[in-house]
């Protein structure tokens, strides 16, 4: 029997942050308990599947107490088979890591948590509209490191006002408790409230210096850039994401979460209200075509690069006709260099203009 990975949307925060475009609501527990119901309604599709990587996201995951927690495992537990399992992860915020929520997560299966550092400068925090500060977010980190859990840690770079100087600190702090960074360029979608404030154009120009010192620092001190955004020791890479990156089957449930299996991509309703009142969500088939693009993009994400025959030929056209310093090629494999990485959007642009 096959298993897949699993993704369960939380969609519920404290409040929403200035610069977030993902799905959510603020908590309630009157919607939370309408939520356990159809996320219990949603698994039983899937009843009996195997699970070898289970990442539950948000929203934040966080904000659920104990006994609602105890709820969505009893849901999990019923409707899939954890004996495969390698890995659980879940996201959580500084303000709402709690010891008792780290001791349940371990007891329970989870072997990773995924903090929503973002920076460990409050002005940074700020502007991001977080709501935890620096000492909030290094007790967070100690917490988890004294649990034994792994710990990854999410930063974000381009923040207006931002410096290197700041940039340093935050990694240079992180890297003393995470086993894995996530560093991303802060982008502003339409309609969150920063982009008021702010243009893509201007964070975009910024974010170069940024990502390169990354890029330069967190190699040297152990963690290998996997991927665009995603830097770990050999062995801790986020195996949830990279079965995103391989194309491997995913079931996703909640609201605004999507699902690939075996080239069908089904995107559940974008909100709360019309995935409780059961809406029927978007499914997508992908041509083989389309599979093999995507496949090519996505692989291209990760240091590993993709199987040279798995590459379409116009697509190894469009990379033969592009500087060769953005490629490392060999008779196995392509994939990307540090300096591609940098323009990574840049190339993946081209492979979809085939």
């Amino acid at each position: 029997m096959s298993s897949y990975s699993l993704y369960i949307h939380v969609p519920f925060c404290e409040r929403k942050c200035g610069y977030c475009s993902f799905y959510s609501v603020r908590k309630d527990d009157g919607l939370i308990t309408s939520w356990l119901d159809g996320i219990a309604h949603e698994a039983r599709k899937f009843s009996g599947a195997s699970v070898k990587t289970l990442y539950v996201g948000g929203g934040t995951p966080s904000v659920l107490t104990l006994t609602q927690w105890h709820e969505l495992m009893k849901i999990i537990h019923a409707n899939f088979d954890l004996s495969s399992l390698t890995e659980a992860t879940c996201e959580a915020n500084p303000n709402s890591l709690t010891p008792e929520l780290v001791n349940f997560l371990k007891a329970n299966h989870f072997t990773r948590i995924s903090l929503g550092v973002q920076s460990l400068n409050d002005d940074e925090l700020r502007i991001l509209g977080r709501i935890h500060d620096s000492r909030q977010a290094l007790r967070a980190m100690h917490l988890v490191r004294e649990s034994g859990l792994m710990l990854s840690c999410d930063l974000i770079f381009a923040i207006p006002g931002q410096t290197l100087r700041s940039w340093a600190f935050s990694l240079h702090t992180v890297m003393n408790y995470a086993q894995h960074i996530s560093a991303y360029q802060l982008t502003l979608e339409e309609g969150v409230p920063l982009a008021q404030y702010y243009g893509n154009d201007d964070l975009n120009t910024a974010g170069y210096k940024f990502y390169r010192y990354a890029q330069y620092l967190l190699p040297r001190k152990g963690f290998t850039q996997y991927e665009i955004s995603s830097f770990a020791p050999d062995g801790r890479e986020c195996r949830h994401n990279i079965a995103y990156w391989h194309q491997e089957n995913v079931i996703a449930l909640g609201p605004a979460a999507v699902s690939y299996l075996d080239g069908v991509r089904t995107a559940n309703p974008r909100t709360l209200n019309a995935w409780l009142a059961g809406e029927e969500p978007e499914r997508e088939v992908l041509s083989p075509r389309d599979r093999a693009v995507e496949s090519a993009i996505l692989s291209l994400r990760t240091k590993w690069g993709i199987a040279r025959e798995d590459l379409l030929p116009d697509l190894e056209a469009v990379i033969a006709s592009m500087p060769a310093d953005l490629f490392v090629i060999t008779p196995e494999r392509t994939a990307l260099t540090q300096k591609g990485m940098r323009v990574g959007n840049a190339v993946w642009c081209e492979m979809l203009g085939v």
